[in-house]
């Protein structure tokens, strides 16, 4: 009588919707690890190469082929990646039930059977083809290593410094020490920009998921959920005495000096032609929508009788295929009625297909579904008192702010986001604690005669230091800028065409300037310069007579 039945098919696809965005937030974080361990494995190989230079020379020297000597590094990462396979593999199945207690909850049990355990073993897999044909590609550069150049010199820094510039003289601002530490960046940029891609991947992890779990807290989500902005919604529900409450309700709020405007909607079951010609049943909401106006992808709310504003969902070509200006015909009290598409707008309840008209729309008494009140209170009115009183006199409605109505609607997202937040926080600063120390410690193997001689000179390991610690932070602080802009923009775009499936195909990512721009820069800053400061210590105090020698 009210619809279309719905089925326990379509409850699975509406429970598997919601978990859309958190599956869309791992995958990509999934997808910038393997990244990041691309350019490990290029990090790593340049530190092991430069260690290895004279060995690797010694072995061309007396006949050993590159393709041997390839073979070599070649088996031990390969070795890496299996066994680093196989504990991700078994972590794995400890760490899911993080993110699929949900799924399991609402539409299925685990994998029956082995099954589970021979799918999980593509991702590993994958990633071990991956890894291995990466490396392949790197281990080229042994090629270019002569055996008397790597006898004599560091060829990875053949032909750097063709040109002296940045001056110690023309140094006006900095101290000598945090000087000498950016200019050094500059000189070097080709190897330091290794590290910044890093560092900006890595700030991504941290600020995509924060932004969109603040998002979905805002109370200017509800805009998503095709809801007005409002201090408070009443929803009635089908009861016997619907009508009579609805009725009573709104005389009450037009003489209740507490509430400074409110609108009423009524949201009804309607047949409507779809691209095939055949009839849909589309939830077509009625009401003044000037009120509590919503943001609009194209065009405006409808405002005149035969004028109607369409979902994205239900306007995609998945829906009715519609753009504004086009025509919907719907049936109302048995006749087809010709409506215009005012406007487009995003709505991710309902599963993203609703509409609006204005109450001109004629309405079927049996096709109704639901009342909605949303209303803004006067200044100092306790909202939450109000709430409480409204609810008392009406006990078969649903009295909630609008952060309580996202709450109740996304509550299971909100909830695995704050897993994910979490759980990107830590990855970040992991991969960056272990990234910035192997690049210390090929940048150190590297620089070991320049800071013998400096240590000779009189600098002391604190000096030293400095100089690590001042130009490895400015590269931090680059990448961070870089990372937040990266997610600001990018993470927008990628955000909103994960969320274009569920109906919402523009969303605007709220930053808390706080977290954004100073917690989390603040908390990389600190890991990075612990991680510095114990490189650096243990590094510094070799013998330097051996080093000088060498």
């Amino acid at each position: 009588a009210n619809g279309p039945t719905v089925g326990g098919k379509i409850f699975l696809i509406f429970n598997a919707m919601s978990d859309t965005i958190v599956a869309m937030v791992i995958i990509l974080i999934s997808i910038l690890l393997i990244i990041i361990a691309a350019l490990c494995i290029r990090l790593t190989f340049l530190a092991t190469i430069d260690e290895d230079l004279r060995e690797i020379g010694v072995m061309k020297a007396i006949g050993i082929s590159k393709k041997d000597i390839k073979k070599v590094y070649l088996n031990k990462y390969r070795a890496i990646s299996v066994v680093a396979g196989i504990v991700g593999y078994l972590l794995s199945f400890v760490v899911v039930n993080l993110f699929t207690g949900n799924m399991r909850l609402y539409i299925s049990s685990d994998l029956s059977g082995n099954l589970k355990y021979v799918l999980s073993l593509i991702a590993p897999l994958f990633v071990y083809f991956i890894i291995t044909l990466y490396f392949k590609k790197v281990l080229k550069r042994i090629d270019k290593i002569s055996a008397v150049e790597a006898l004599r010199s560091d060829i990875m820094q053949r032909g750097k410094n063709k040109k002296y510039s940045f001056s110690l003289l023309k140094n006006k601002f900095f101290s000598t020490n945090i000087y000498m530490g950016i200019r050094d960046v500059f000189k070097r940029l080709k190897l330091y920009r290794l590290l910044i891609v890093i560092f900006v991947i890595c700030t991504f992890i941290i600020i995509l998921p924060i932004s969109v779990y603040n998002t979905m807290n805002s109370p200017e989500f509800s805009t998503y959920m095709g809801v007005g902005k409002s201090d408070m919604r009443i929803d009635l529900r089908k009861t016997d005495t619907i009508s009579e409450d609805y009725k009573k309700l709104q005389e009450e709020l037009a003489n209740d000096p507490d509430i400074e405007k409110y609108a009423a909607y009524i949201t009804g079951s309607f047949q409507v032609k779809n691209a095939e010609g055949a009839w849909d049943y589309i939830n077509i909401e009625t009401g003044d929508f000037s009120v509590f106006p919503l943001s609009y992808l194209e065009g405006n709310a409808p405002k005149e009788d035969g004028e109607i504003a369409l979902s994205y969902a239900n306007a995609s070509k998945d829906g009715l295929d519609k753009k504004v200006g086009d025509t919907v015909i719907v049936k109302v009290a048995g006749a087809e009625k010709k409506m215009t598409v005012s406007g487009i707008y995003q709505d991710i309840t309902n599963g993203g297909k609703t509409a609006k008209a204005t109450t001109s729309l004629e309405l079927n008494e049996n096709a109704i579904l639901w009342y909605i009140v949303n209303m803004d209170v006067a200044k100092d009115v306790n909202i939450p008192e109000k709430m409480e009183y409204y609810q008392s006199q009406y006990a078969s409605a649903q009295v909630n702010d609008i952060k309580e109505y996202t709450q109740q609607t996304l509550g299971n997202i909100i909830g695995q986001m704050s897993t994910v937040v979490i759980g990107g926080i830590a990855i970040s600063l992991i991969i960056i604690v272990l990234i910035t120390a192997l690049f210390l410690r090929m940048l150190l193997s590297k620089d070991m005669s320049q800071i013998a001689i400096m240590r000779s000179m009189g600098l002391t390991a604190n000096n030293i230091k400095q100089q690590y610690m001042a130009g490895t932070l400015l590269v931090l602080i680059v990448g961070i800028f870089l990372g937040v802009l990266v997610s600001n923009y990018l993470g927008e775009y990628l955000v909103s065409m994960g969320m274009s499936s569920m109906g919402a195909a523009k969303i605007e990512l709220v930053n808390v300037a706080w977290q954004t721009w100073l917690l989390c820069p603040l908390a990389l800053i600190v890991v990075v310069g612990i991680t510095i400061s114990v490189c650096c210590k243990v590094t510094v105090k070799d013998d330097l007579s051996v080093i000088l020698k060498g």
